[in-house]
């Protein structure tokens, strides 16, 4: 039923209001085109408040709301996915939940493995340090666990060490190589196998316990037996120690697998990132605003 028929039925007939010649029909007519003109406007209004119905200037509005700006070239369906989203994210933001289920929004991810999230992503880490018999220093894992590392020892131009020893102050753990190294030679030790330039020395490589990288940071210490044959002024005897000679310098290089920590790592399928039409900046942009703050986070496209 109309508004003008719903008008007309609250009338007597006398008026005549259902004679279309009569002035009454046509005020009763013209008031409810202005009823139904408002009712529309009304009901536009109220969809221009709703994610669901809005669009255009209306979603930009919306999303400013909640401190969102639509992505250049992003259209209204991808920017409204991206606002529904909004509302979890306030609740629980910067979970592994909300992140994942925002960027799948921004992409309009179809697959499962479209984008996935991996907390504490695992990194290669070296580092080197210069130094002589009987220096220490200190160095951690970098990580949310210990790490065992592999350690390469490297004499500088020049110089020899014998039976060098490499020790953790903190754990008492040490590894001991039972032979000598001239400048060239590269000792290289891991858990599993030791080698000299490419060839095995295993049974020379003795240790009680692999020393590892806690995660706290450790003293480590480096000796090596010349040094103590090194004759000292006033201190030496001349038939035991060894004079005219210098303590060389050795290398050494840790390498190890780190699990990073306060990071984590959202892998994005490429083709989801093609059909999505934005770039891998534009979700590091994205996830940035959405992180905790002190968290790092890595974008990787995979084919």
């Amino acid at each position: 039923m109309s508004k003008s028929e719903r008008i007309s039925g609250r009338l007597p007939r006398y008026l005549r209001h259902w004679d279309s010649k009569a002035l009454v029909h046509n005020i009763i007519e013209a008031v409810s085109a202005e009823i139904e003109t408002a009712d529309g406007e009304i009901a536009t209004l109220m969809r221009s408040h709703w994610v669901d119905t809005a669009s255009m200037e209306d979603l930009d509005k919306l999303g400013a709301l909640m401190g969102l700006k639509r992505i250049p070239g992003e259209v209204d369906g991808r920017f409204r996915g991206r606002l529904k989203r909004a509302a979890s994210e306030f609740r629980g933001g910067g979970t592994v939940a909300s992140i994942e289920g925002g960027v799948r929004a921004l992409l309009g991810a179809e697959g499962a493995n479209d984008v996935r999230i991996v907390e504490n992503p695992p990194a290669e880490i070296e580092s080197e340090f210069r130094v002589m018999s009987g220096d220490t220093w200190s160095i951690g894992s970098s990580s949310i666990v210990d790490a065992v590392p592999k350690i390469t020892l490297e004499v500088e131009e020049g110089g020899e060490v014998s039976d060098p020893v490499i020790l953790n102050l903190d754990t008492a753990e040490s590894i001991t190589y039972d032979g000598k190294l001239t400048s060239g030679q590269r000792l290289v030790i891991s858990e599993t196998d030791a080698t000299v330039d490419g060839l095995s020395v295993k049974p020379k490589v003795t240790f009680n316990r692999f020393p590892t990288l806690v995660r706290k940071g450790s003293t480590w210490k480096y000796t090596e037996s010349l040094s103590k044959m090194i004759g000292i002024f006033d201190k030496a005897r001349f038939d035991e120690h060894t004079f005219m000679a210098g303590i060389p310098y050795v290398k050494l290089r840790f390498e190890w697998v780190s699990l990073q920590p306060a990071t984590f790592e959202v892998q994005v399928m490429s083709n989801a990132l093609k059909r999505s039409g934005l770039s891998s900046s534009s979700v590091e942009k994205y996830i940035s605003a959405m992180k905790a703050a002190g968290v790092k986070s890595i974008v990787r496209v995979l084919e």
